[in-house]
């Protein structure tokens, strides 16, 4: 085993303060020994694979803990972690008020694979890696300041924002990662780039590739992002005319909302949501003898656009913004990109015998006879982008790796009808404009694809992740799915929509279950498992919380009679979908910014089905 060395940070025994675990988290709990040098052993033994903080409880022992997590997330963290060998099946998450002190702490050495699992420490990166990763976490929709390279606290709650929603976990530099292949592959699809404005005497982020003018005029010079509801407006005045744009724009706040306003003798900004909506900000300032003035809007779901532009604001010309060759955050991305190679190598997919399950009816409803191994990968396939690990578990620690041959898969069965000359599927709305999110096996093969019954294209397919994005022309805005801000916890309630066996029963079917596993098989982290029944034509449909909110894709269920062949009982209600972050992903990585809404009521059983009816919708392909 490759050696690591470590440096073990010693804490003054003679304080009695303990480093506080903040309220609302824990600790996860590795393993506890009666002597600080039994817990130093340990470490080096079980645990030097990451960062540990070893504390000295009241009774006299020693906890050896990793990362910290939220409290509502620590039954999925453990739950993962122990099912994927990543932690002991004792573990536990503690609040840590039975500790008295910090008796010591151990680094992983930041060399090699091993950095990407430590926690992040922002004074390793430079200002040009802290500068990348705020314009990053602004993409996000997370940071919402300068990009100035400067590491405060607005930075570090942007960044663990970021992180517990991805992973509901504490950074790590496995996210700095996430952060940076998201943003590269953001600013190359778009062109984006700091933009100097001779005109204006202002430099700002702007999307080369993916922008036109739109309807300049004497008075402004307007341009549109493509890919969004972005628009820029420029233009160079007097004072009083500046004073004016920020009037009108202060004047368009929705009655009740908080604008914002900042004057000074020569600088202004003026930020607003209209009474629709949509976002307005202005941004003035006096330069060579005349006021500069940039307006930007967009709708609320791209605000994070908005946020990425003026936080890239700035008078004269910009640098670049890159990270910093051979700077930490560039070893770290390398490091993240051995750890994915090395995964590939070392898990290549393996495809597993499938067979017909046993018809609910008559033969039209038999699977079709292709599946394939719930896929175990931590990370997304190079050919879509190098992914940090998406499981939303104990990610932070390198997956333990063990010498014993891996079992006989499950029999799994996707959930679509034997191919013939047609077969349906379900699909979620995803973007009002007519986008559609479904499984990757519902479309395959198919030549001709109907939403509802109007025609259909077929816009990106991903094997590994088994989705796929569909497209129709929408004559008028479509009602779209909002995606749960959380991962569905183990236990949690589930509604499941979508056209099963739509020969027979032809129309939408709704039931209900919960969640029985964060997990899939074998501790896969791309699926989760869950006891709503379903049935062939169920695939690709949503997985809804008790809000309306999706937090899964429906994608397969276990062969109840090959398993019971195997081992000679029948299984109950085991189902599979993709989890609700794993599906977020993929669209992020598509460019397709998904909807999520914080504080959503509680809806009645009927309410619900109506809310989620509206974006749930039928496909057939020929």
């Amino acid at each position: 085993m490759r050696l690591i060395s470590l440096t073990l940070v010693a804490l003054s025994l003679v304080t009695s303060a303990v480093a506080q675990i903040p309220d609302g988290y824990c600790t996860v709990v590795l393993s506890s020994r009666p002597t600080l040098a039994q817990a130093a052993d340990d470490v080096r033994a079980r645990w030097s694979d990451r960062d540990t903080t070893v504390y000295l409880s009241q009774n006299g022992w020693y906890a050896i803990t990793a990362q910290v997590v939220r409290k509502d997330r620590a039954d999925t963290v453990l739950a993962q972690g122990k099912a994927a060998g990543r932690l002991p099946n004792d573990a536990l998450c503690s609040a840590g008020k039975s500790y008295t002190r910090v008796a010591a702490r151990f680094d992983a050495a930041a060399t090699g694979e091993n950095i990407i699992w430590q926690a992040v420490d922002a004074s390793r990166m430079g200002k040009q890696d802290k500068r990348f990763i705020q314009l990053a976490l602004a993409f996000q929709g997370d940071y919402n300041g300068l990009l100035d390279g400067d590491w405060g606290k607005r930075s570090q709650q942007a960044l663990e924002a970021y992180a517990f929603r991805e992973s509901g976990q504490a950074p790590a530099n496995w996210h700095l990662s996430g952060l940076a292949f998201d943003l590269v592959e953001e600013m190359d699809r778009g062109g984006w780039q700091m933009y100097y404005n001779a005109l204006l005497g202002m430099s700002y982020l702007f999307p080369q590739a993916q922008s036109e003018e739109a309807g300049s005029d004497s008075n402004f010079n307007n341009w549109e992002h493509t890919a969004s509801s972005l628009r820029y407006s420029f233009t160079t005045s007097d004072q009083d005319r500046a004073q004016g744009i920020h009037d009108f724009v202060y004047g368009e706040a929705a009655p009740g909302s908080d604008p914002y306003s900042l004057r000074k003798d020569d600088f202004a900004i003026t930020a607003v949501q209209k009474a629709n909506g949509r976002h307005l900000y202005a941004r003035s300032h006096f330069l060579r003898g005349q006021w500069s003035t940039v307006i930007l809007s967009a709708e609320d779901r791209d605000v994070h656009l908005v946020r990425a532009v003026t936080a890239s604001m700035q008078q004269g010309q910009a640098t670049p913004i890159r990270f910093q060759e051979g700077g930490f955050l560039d070893r770290n991305i390398q490091a993240t990109l051995d750890f994915i190679d090395r995964q590939e190598e070392e898990n290549p997919p393996v495809a597993a015998p499938s067979a017909p399950v046993a018809a609910a009816s008559g033969g039209d409803s038999v699977n079709r006879p292709r599946t394939s191994q719930p896929q175990q990968v931590a990370v997304a396939p190079p050919q879509a982008r190098p992914q940090p690990p998406t499981s939303t578990g104990d990610s932070v620690n390198r997956p333990r790796r063990t010498a014993e041959p891996a079992p006989t898969p499950a029999p799994v069965t996707r959930l679509e009808p034997k191919r013939s000359a047609s077969s349906s599927g379900t699909g979620i709305v995803v973007r009002s404009d007519g986008l559609v999110l479904t499984n990757a096996h519902v479309v395959d093969g198919c030549t001709d694809l109907r939403i509802d019954g109007r025609p259909a294209t077929l816009r990106n397919v991903s094997d590994t992740y088994d989705l796929a994005l569909l497209s129709i022309d929408a004559a008028k805005a479509l009602p779209y799915a909002a995606f749960a801000p959380e991962a569905a916890g183990l236990n949690s309630d589930v509604t499941v929509l979508g056209y099963p066996l739509s020969g027979l029963l032809g129309g939408l079917n709704v039931t209900r279950g919960a969640v029985s596993a964060v997990t899939g098989l074998s501790g896969d982290s791309i699926t989760m498992q869950i006891t709503a029944p379903v049935q062939p034509g169920n695939s690709g449909g949503p997985v809804v919380d008790d809000k309306g909110q999706v937090v899964g894709v429906v994608v397969s269920k276990l062969d109840a009679q090959r398993l019971a062949e195997r081992i000679g009982d029948i299984p109950q209600n085991v189902n599979f979908a993709i989890r609700g972050g794993v599906a977020k992903r993929y669209l992020r990585m598509n460019g397709v910014r998904h909807t999520e809404r914080s504080g959503a009521p509680v809806l009645s059983p009927v309410s619900l089905a109506e809310t989620a009816k509206a974006f749930t919708t039928f496909i057939e392909c020929d």
